[in-house]
């Protein structure tokens, strides 16, 4: 289907002066306020004109018994919401004279809801913006680009009804090959209860593939690290064999996917940091810790070969092998002599973190899978949610705060899937085709 559209543009300057900046605000206020939205509105009635006179020639039958006759049965009025502005558009309704079911060409051919009003590329300009700063300053910045005036609540009941936060776990995503998994939390500013406020609770896990591609296995938010573990059991989520675990020391988090991994790594970034927080807490002094976190440092430091795992000599791995247990029993010593100290605090967070220490050795030893030492990925995946959900606003629901998450882990874990999910939503498949061109301009007052 083919159309073609004249429009007429009328300017007026002042013979005296005017300024070209003046001029270029006034077109880009006609075009951006009023010209495309007319221009959409434009084009999809003359569709619908041509698909009505399809009908009425005989040439379209009903779509249900391919048969009877359509006549023109009324219509509907319908406000639309685009990025290029708003118009109200009536969409006319044709039924058929045999078996009496109606129809709307129109919104069938542009594959429209019945009662949907705002367009797919709308609501993803809209939850794109205020999943990078607050929803009065998303709608105000969007209104400033010169995109759509909202209200700012409205942007907020969009953002809550969406399903675009949405996370698939399934196998397919999974794949089959082993893989690295990070999980997080944090915390945000919640909603106040009676009044008082309220600490909220976040958590983000991520997956990394052999060949280093990171992608989104879910956020919640008021949801403990076992419940997660149940949900993801009633939805029969298996991580294949050789998978590991990277994470710090939050309790209940190792535990809740010690059903899923093989292998469990404790930070060693984080390791390092919080021993110095215990032995503040035990009393002591900074020029006893910092020699301390070095030397912890070094011994955690187990470097794998560069190389692949089947062109390692036995003998290397063996040494690799009898140096982590060295390692591990000189933690023992480290732990005896933090509680010799009187570092009972330092002492009993060491002795937790040794015996997972080392899983990307062992992982390395069992499976030749080359893992991280620290949950580095995931802890930018926090920052990122922590920008959004922390400095720039508060006062969350958990369902809010969980679906901006969603939001935000997507387009920061997956970016191209992210676009390309979208393409499938708004079926961008080029089926259309937009030109423009044999631009002609003309005056009275050329003659002159």
């Amino acid at each position: 289907m083919q159309g073609k559209i004249s429009m007429d543009l009328t300017f007026c300057n002042s013979e005296e002066k005017f300024s070209f900046d003046e001029l270029v605000m006034k077109v880009a206020d006609a075009f951006e306020h009023k010209a495309i939205a007319e221009l959409l509105k434009l084009i999809l009635g003359l569709i619908q004109e041509v698909l009505l006179a399809r009908i009425f020639a005989g040439r379209t039958l009903c779509p249900e018994c391919s048969d009877g006759k359509l006549a023109l049965n009324g219509g509907y009025n319908r406000n639309i919401r685009t990025s290029v502005g708003e118009f109200t558009l009536r969409f006319k309704r044709v039924k058929c004279g045999k078996c009496g079911a109606t129809h709307v060409p129109l919104q069938k051919l542009i594959q429209f809801r019945r009662y949907q009003t705002k367009t797919n590329e709308l609501e993803k300009l809209v939850v794109e913006t205020v999943s990078e700063t607050s929803y009065r300053r998303g709608v105000a910045q969007l209104s400033r680009d010169g995109k759509i005036t909202l209200p700012y609540r409205t942007a907020h009941e969009w953002v809550l009804k969406t399903d675009c936060d949405e996370i698939q776990v399934s196998s397919k995503v999974i794949g089959s090959f082993p893989l690295e998994v990070m999980a997080d939390g944090t915390k945000f500013k919640g909603e106040g209860v009676n009044g008082k406020a309220r600490q909220g609770d976040l958590k983000a896990v991520i997956g990394i593939t052999r060949q280093g591609r990171v992608f989104p296995m879910g956020t919640w938010a008021g949801t403990s690290w076992a419940e997660i573990n149940e949900e993801w059991k009633k939805q029969s989520i298996k991580l294949p064999d050789g998978s590991i675990i990277i994470c710090d020391g939050e309790p209940g988090l190792a535990d809740a996917f010690a059903d899923y991994v093989d292998e469990q790594q404790r930070c060693q970034w984080h390791i390092k940091r919080d021993l110095y927080h215990a032995m503040h807490g035990d009393g002591a002094k900074i020029e006893e810790i910092r020699p301390l976190q070095d030397a912890l440092a070094v011994a955690m430091a187990i470097e794998l070969p560069a190389e692949d795992f089947q062109k390692v000599p036995e003998a290397d791995k063996d040494a690799i092998e009898e140096q982590m247990e060295n390692t591990e029993r000189v933690m023992v010593k480290f732990v005896s002599y933090l509680e010799g100290k009187g570092y009972s605090a330092a002492a009993s967070y060491i002795n937790n973190a040794r015996r997972s220490m080392f899983g990307y050795v062992r992982r390395w030893l069992k499976w030749g899978l080359v893992s991280h030492k620290a949950s580095t990925m995931v802890e930018r995946v926090m920052r990122e949610l922590a920008r959004r959900l922390k400095n720039i606003a508060y006062g969350w629901s958990d369902k809010g705060a969980q679906k901006v998450a969603g939001i935000i882990l997507k387009r920061f874990a997956s970016a191209t899937e992210w676009e390309n999910e979208w393409k499938e939503r708004m079926r961008i498949f080029e089926n259309v085709v937009i030109s423009v061109g044999n631009y002609k301009c003309s005056s009275q007052n050329f003659a002159h």
